[in-house]
């Protein structure tokens, strides 16, 4: 969803952020709070909301609150913030297609799966795959190392992949 490699922590021992303890979390439990870390660190606490139906929207508005609006940018030659719509705007207008729960990546396709059940799970992963059986592509499938994502590894050109999943209906 972000190109990030995402791991969820269940927050252990709360406090200032350096009293802070996380384990790395098996689920999400609702009205809890998470350490989320990007490339093994934490980065900023996800608190899941008290409905299960939002946790993605949730999620969502957190990181881009959290994380994206914290990084810095290089504008008219100073680094800066980028405010809350330019963070937007910028993943509106990405190169990548987003489709359903599905997005394009460099590796070919990827699908935003941790708040799937196992049955709606193997049904959508069973018509992406016949569908890119279907257009003779090859692929692989993995789950990233956080299981959020599970990958249809093609390892084609990204406008490739974008195509295939533009051409996608379900």
């Amino acid at each position: 969803m972000f190109g990030e490699d995402i791991t969820i922590h269940l927050q252990t021992t709360p406090g200032k952020w350096y009293e802070r303890k996380y384990q790395r979390a098996n689920g999400l439990i609702l009205d809890t709070v998470y350490g989320i870390a990007i490339e093994n660190t934490i980065e900023f606490d996800f608190k899941t909301g008290k409905n299960e139906d939002t946790i993605l929207k949730t999620f969502c508005t957190q990181w881009i609150n959290k994380f994206e609006c914290r990084q810095l940018v290089i504008k008219d030659g100073k680094f800066c913030k980028q405010d809350k719509k330019e963070v937007i705007k910028r993943l509106q207008t990405s190169d990548r297609v987003e489709k359903f729960n599905f997005y394009t990546t460099l590796y070919g396709i990827g699908y935003f799966c941790y708040f799937t059940g196992q049955k709606s799970f193997e049904q959508t992963n069973k018509i992406l795959g016949d569908y890119l059986k279907s257009k003779g592509i090859e692929f692989k499938n993995e789950f990233s190392e956080a299981g959020w994502v599970y990958r249809f590894l093609i390892n084609k050109d990204v406008k490739i992949h974008n195509s295939l999943l533009e051409g996608l209906t379900i």
